[in-house]
């Protein structure tokens, strides 16, 4: 059997929060800070298998690279793995070679959907060398196929899906279009291994386990990569299975929140149903608070009223615009009406609100910035993120942006990311910027969500400063 290291390796907190969509973005309440399930899925299958491992989120423990270099001296592993995302990965390509340096010998592996299936100019403008393998999808189900062969049967390592083996200067990808793993094949992460303490709800300050309810989506939407990373078709866990992992997590280590990200937590009533009734009847009833991600498409009040009694405090909802245009054009599979209808359901509900909308969108003129506008001021969610797109190499943005001839230069070079700037066919990239900025400032200066925090100040005065000091920082910007 083998060491391996499995780790999110050091850098800029921030760039990980603020990208969760792959959108620019500056927002009161930070990003979730999502725990390492990756790893842990990773960890626990090779735990099963006999695998000496070792894991590490250095990015949130604001660990440097000497830091790592030290483990990598005591734990002495075979093969390293290290995840990452297109705003680190010059600064992760260069710890990579720092690695290398130390011990040529250990295999080096970097995983993350920047590697699906990834064209020709891009894996030619990354500086690579000093990388053995890149995992584009399915990272738990490949890196246990990719130790066995590599170790024991090299020759067969091309038979391995979702996969780029980088030897001798050469880049050769492995087949892409094999069926993806489904989640219910995988145990559950290994959250002993796991700093659980490190990963907290901004606003409360608990300890919050993130829960995975499902994987894959057979929707393209322009902001996720889910699609692409995790397959067409949607896994979903069993709702025993999900409240059993819940319960390790609150019976074991003692956490009462929870996050659930993904939108298709909303998918099924009964589905929800379940699993909220089993929350209910067990000794966690009244002594959790959650937070879940849902589809606006398959929301209802009935799965409102199943939430809040089982403990769901707020809802993080994808509004996008408040344009029908728009979202047709995202294929986002609802209307502006019913993102409205889902506000007087949560509202009714009393459960809170984390909207998240976007601007900026390669089609949009000054029509939908104001619908966009209209609809945040209207639906007045307890938080909010908007979003400018960011063009990054091979995603669905920047297919966008480059078919409507607005991206004119190479949004990546051997130099690094160039990420310019982007206006839409009718709007300057200040022009969106500046109605930004004046439609957060409304937002925040609205009557009725300055009543709602100013009732919280007692509880949350953190949070009340914290919104008092982002309406200067807007002010002070002259954003009016």
């Amino acid at each position: 059997m083998k060491k391996i290291m499995l780790c999110y390796p050091p850098g800029d907190l921030t760039v990980k929060i603020k990208n969760k969509y792959k959108f620019q973005t500056l927002d009161v309440i930070p990003a979730m800070l999502k725990a390492c399930n990756d790893l842990g899925y990773i960890a626990a299958v090779l735990n099963n298998q006999g695998h000496n491992v070792f894991l590490k989120d250095y990015k949130i423990q604001q660990n440097s690279p000497l830091d790592l270099l030290d483990d990598i001296l005591n734990f002495n592993p075979d093969m390293i793995v290290l995840h990452t995302s297109f705003p680190n990965v010059f600064e992760d390509l260069k710890i990579i070679r720092m690695i290398k340096s130390s011990n040529p010998e250990i295999v080096t592996v970097l995983y993350g959907d920047l590697f699906f299936n990834p064209s020709a100019d891009l894996l030619s403008n990354l500086p690579l060398g000093g990388v053995d393998y890149l995992i584009g999808a399915d990272e738990a189900f490949v890196l246990p196929l990719l130790i066995a062969c590599h170790f024991n049967s090299p020759q067969d390592v091309f038979k391995i899906p979702f996969i780029t083996v980088c030897k001798n200067g050469l880049m050769q990808k492995t087949n892409f279009n094999l069926s993806h793993g489904d989640i219910n094949d995988l145990p559950a992460p290994a959250r002993n291994m796991m700093k659980n303490e490190y990963y907290y709800r901004p606003d409360n300050m608990k300890v919050t386990a993130t829960i995975i309810t499902s994987s894959g989506c057979d929707k393209k939407c322009i902001h996720c990569s889910e699609y692409n990373y995790y397959g067409p078709v949607c896994h979903i866990r069993p709702a025993s299975k999900v409240f059993e992992e819940m319960y390790d997590c609150y019976n074991k280590y003692g956490i009462t929140n929870f996050f659930f990200p993904l939108d298709t937590f909303s998918h099924s009533e009964k589905w929800v149903e379940e699993l909220c009734d089993l929350i209910i009847d067990s000794p966690m009833n009244n002594n959790i608070e959650w937070i879940a991600n849902v589809n606006i498409a398959t929301f209802t009040e009935y799965m409102a009223s199943e939430m809040k009694a089982a403990g769901c405090s707020m809802l993080v909802m994808r509004f996008d615009c408040g344009s029908d245009d728009s979202l047709f054009r995202m294929n986002r599979g609802f209307t502006v009406d019913e993102s409205l209808n889902s506000v007087e359901i949560a509202k009714k509900a009393k459960l809170k609100i984390y909207g998240l909308y976007s601007m900026g969108l390669p089609w949009e003129n000054q029509d939908h910035l104001i619908a966009t506008k209209k609809l945040i001021l209207k639906s007045c969610p307890d938080y909010i993120s908007l979003a400018l797109p960011v063009a990054y190499p091979d995603s669905h943005i920047e297919s966008a942006f480059k078919d409507a001839n607005i991206l004119k230069s190479p949004s990546l070079s051997k130099d690094g990311l160039n990420l310019q700037p982007l206006g839409t066919k009718f709007l300057s990239h200040q022009f969106i910027s500046n109605f930004r900025e004046k439609t957060l400032l409304r937002y925040y200066l609205n009557p009725a969500l300055f009543l709602k925090k100013l009732l919280t100040i007692t509880k949350e005065p953190d949070l009340f400063l914290s919104y008092l000091k982002y309406i200067w920082f807007l002010f002070k910007n002259k954003s009016f």
